[in-house]
C-alpha cells in the first residue's frame, strides 16, 4: 500500500452455515400384541396430570397384576408400579422413573406387559390367552375340530379361533358353549350351538 493511501475496509467475517434442524423421528407405532412370553394386562390410554402418571386401561376385573408393587413391562422395559387408583372405568398408574408428562407422552396405546410367569389370576376361572392358544378343542361327542389358534376380544365375550380340517371355526367363549377346559391335558371341549358347526357328510 502506498503511502498516504486509505487502508482497505476490513472484510467481514464470513457467517457460520446455519443447519436445518433434523426432523423429529416418526412416532412409534404402539404394538397390538404382547411379546412371546408375556401376557397383556392393559393399555395406556393417555398421560394424566404432569407427574409422569398415566390412565391405563386394564384387561381384567380389579387390575390385580396392575397394583402398587407389582412390576410391569412397557416398550420391552421393567418397571414397578409406584401408585395405582381406579378412576371410573380405568385406572391410574405412576410408574417408577417416570415422573414428568414429557416422559409418558409418547407411550399413548402402548401395551403393559407381565412376564407369563408373573401374572395373577382375576379368579379361578380365568384363563390367560397365552395358556389357550393350542389347546385341541373337540365337541362334547369327541368330534374333532383342531386347535385354538387365536383369541379375539370382542367385549361382550371373547371369540376363540379353532382352525382345523374343517377349516377355521368361531367359538363363542361363553357358559352354553364352553363345557370344559383343562389345561393339563391341553383340551377345550365344547357344546356347539345350533349352525356353529357344518354338519359332516
Amino acid at each position: 500500500m502506498a503511502a498516504g493511501e486509505d487502508p482497505p475496509p476490513p472484510v467481514p467475517p464470513a457467517k457460520a452455515a446455519r443447519r436445518r434442524p433434523a426432523p423429529p423421528p416418526p412416532p412409534q407405532e404402539p404394538p397390538q400384541e404382547p411379546r412371546e412370553g408375556f401376557t397383556a394386562v392393559g393399555r395406556i390410554a393417555r398421560p394424566h396430570g404432569l407427574r409422569g402418571e398415566v390412565r391405563v386401561a386394564a384387561f381384567t376385573e380389579g387390575a390385580p397384576n396392575l397394583q402398587r408393587g407389582r412390576p410391569v413391562y412397557l416398550d420391552g422395559k421393567r418397571y414397578v408400579v409406584v401408585r395405582a387408583r381406579p378412576e371410573r372405568d380405568a385406572w391410574i398408574l405412576q410408574l417408577n422413573g417416570l415422573t414428568d408428562r414429557d416422559a409418558v407422552e409418547g407411550f399413548r396405546g402402548f401395551l403393559l406387559e407381565a412376564a407369563d410367569g408373573d401374572v395373577l389370576r382375576a379368579d379361578p376361572e380365568s384363563y390367560f390367552v397365552h395358556e389357550l392358544i393350542g389347546l385341541d378343542v373337540v365337541t362334547a361327542e369327541g368330534r374333532d375340530l383342531g386347535k385354538v389358534t387365536d383369541v379375539m376380544q370382542t367385549g361382550a365375550n371373547d371369540v376363540y379361533v379353532v382352525t382345523g380340517p374343517g377349516g377355521e371355526v368361531l367359538v363363542p367363549a361363553i357358559e352354553s358353549v364352553v363345557r370344559e377346559i383343562d389345561l393339563l391335558r391341553r383340551r377345550l371341549t365344547i357344546t356347539p350351538l345350533p349352525g356353529l358347526l357344518d354338519e359332516p357328510e
